[in-house]
């Protein structure tokens, strides 16, 4: 005789109510930012980050990303624009080797130009679309077991083997903490965040440092203003810039033969 015992039955657990809004709707699922992974990652759109990006595409290597806290390619370029502003070094010699220009209207170029010339290089070798405009980095990890950077920015996550920092040395303007600076009333403004709404006609003015910024928007300032007061902490050796507008026989010269 065989005899046999039914099994248990298990219970059958029911599934708990979706909690539901006020409006009867099921809220929207919370999205995680994706981890987006590259091979290089370029922090800065200035001339350091546009040539490295540049050659690296010439190297064969397209799997980068440049990430700029800023709206439009340039750095220091876009983010100068006082009076005067130029540059100290030859124009023919202030450009990339691989992307010679003749169209410099002066020996030393001015900030417009170059800033013109970065974006047009961008623009023609394919780097502006690489890069990612608006976005910081917030924070640099090294995960030794993947053996990669774990970058933290304001527009998600990066995995990267590589990272390049190309932001430049003065990237941070520093207004000095000189005492009574917070009861002064006037207009106060550093010469890399230069206020183009305010009339500096017939005004008394104080310039704190005598940089390379000084240098040239002194002058420029000096013949409009009441009276200019330049305070030094150390004197700058100064020579007087050779500068000359490049005519159209000049720009034929440099263009045949470049430097």
């Amino acid at each position: 005789m065989t005899t046999s015992s039914a099994s248990p039955k298990k219970a059958v657990r029911k599934a708990a109510p979706r909690k539901r809004s006020a409006t009867g709707k099921r809220p929207a699922a919370k999205k995680v930012p994706a981890v987006k992974p590259v091979s290089v990652l370029i922090v800065g759109a200035g001339f350091a980050g546009l040539g490295m990006a540049i050659r690296l595409k010439q190297a064969g290597i397209d799997n980068f990303v440049i990430l700029e806290r800023a709206n439009a390619v340039g750095g220091t370029w876009r983010d100068n624009q006082y009076p005067g502003a130029a540059c100290d070094i030859p124009s023919n010699l202030y450009s990339y080797s691989f992307a010679l220009s003749s169209k410099w209207s002066h020996l030393f170029a001015k900030q417009p130009e170059i800033l013109d010339y970065l974006e047009d290089v961008s623009a023609k070798f394919g780097i502006t679309r690489l890069i990612e405009f608006n976005t910081s980095l917030d924070g640099a990890t090294w995960d030794e077991n993947r053996h990669l950077w774990v970058l933290d920015t304001s527009n998600g996550q990066y995995l990267a083997r590589t990272v390049i920092f190309a932001t430049g040395p003065i990237t941070e303007s520093k207004i000095p903490a000189l005492p009574g600076l917070e009861s002064f009333t006037g207009e106060m403004f550093h010469s890399a965040k230069w206020n183009h709404d305010y009339d500096l006609t017939g005004k008394r003015v104080a310039v704190i440092g005598t940089g390379a910024s000084a240098i040239q928007f002194v002058p420029q300032i000096q013949p409009k203003v009441k009276e200019l007061f330049v305070f030094q902490r150390t004197a700058p050796w100064v020579l007087p810039k050779p500068d000359l507008p490049l005519g159209d026989r000049s720009k034929r010269t440099i263009e045949a033969l470049p430097v």
